[in-house]
């Protein structure tokens, strides 16, 4: 081959190689000095969808329990006498006196309420307790209060071999407080509450009881007030309010009527009391 023919090839060459460095191919060669490097592609990793929190129901915020309105007065009125009877007889065991939990041997009950052989009347007091049982009243036992009590004469017992200060002559609902009150307690305060009355009987009571009655209790009260021989010792029903559903702790004032319900059925209506005693 001629010398020219050679230096044409070897041209021929450097043009070849000068176009596939423009073009990349080569297969892996170098970018050019200058160029920004190209990152390598990577695939979007996947974003865990957001798990939705469970939806939270409000707590019910309790309504208040309605306070019980006492029963519609009836329009009537129990007219108490010595020896009148007040709603069914014989419900209470014994149906005379106290129970074996009360005062049947004399000794103080309460600590400080004796039974003495005559009533005092330094401190001299009544109450009127009401007991409704499904609805339908229930006398309280004579004799409530005494000791080897005497024989009732036209339904009332006078004589006993004592009389604790808390006592029961009849069965007209009316309860006696005849207390020796050696502090000089006036007639207008309380000394004592409902709680030494039952003590003194023997029985006891709660938001579920009375004695041997079962059943839901409501517990109205003429109010904790003095009210002596007013109205000519009437005392209106339209005065009785809610006390709650334990009447123990309620203060024994002169003339203050006690309504004791038990249900679940309670009276209609209620009746005024007319105490027969001036205090």
């Amino acid at each position: 081959m001629s010398r020219a023919l050679r230096a044409l090839g070897v041209l021929g060459l450097f043009a070849v190689a000068g176009a596939l460095a423009a073009c990349g191919g080569g297969g892996g060669g170098s970018p050019l000095p200058g160029s920004p490097a190209v990152a390598p592609s990577t695939a979007p990793s996947s974003v865990p969808s957001a798990t939705p929190l469970p939806s939270m129901t409000p707590t019910p915020t309790p309504g208040l329990t309605p306070t019980p309105s006492p029963p519609p007065d009836s329009s009537q009125t129990i007219e108490t006498c010595a020896g009148c009877v007040s709603g069914e007889t014989g419900m209470f065991t014994p149906s005379e006196g106290d129970t074996s939990s009360g005062g049947t041997t004399g000794a103080p009950v309460d600590g400080d309420i004796d039974c003495d052989p005559t009533m005092s009347n330094n401190y001299h007091i009544h109450i009127y307790l009401g007991i409704y049982y499904e609805g339908e009243q229930v006398a309280l036992p004579i004799a409530v209060g005494m000791v080897d009590p005497g024989q009732a004469s036209d339904g009332f017992i006078d004589t006993a071999q004592c009389f604790y200060y808390i006592h029961t002559h009849d069965q007209s609902g009316i309860v006696h407080i005849e207390y020796t009150d050696p502090s000089g307690t006036p007639i207008t305060q309380p000394v004592f509450d409902l709680k030494n009355v039952l003590d003194v009987w023997g029985i006891t009571t709660g938001p579920d009881s009375f004695g041997p009655f079962s059943g839901p209790v409501e517990v109205f009260t003429s109010g904790q007030v003095y009210r002596g021989d007013q109205n000519d010792g009437v005392v209106s029903e339209t005065n009785l309010t809610y006390w709650g559903n334990n009447a123990n702790s309620i203060p024994l004032y002169s003339h203050e009527i006690i309504d004791i319900l038990i249900g679940p059925t309670y009276p209609q209506s209620l009746p005024n009391v007319a105490f027969y005693l001036e205090y």
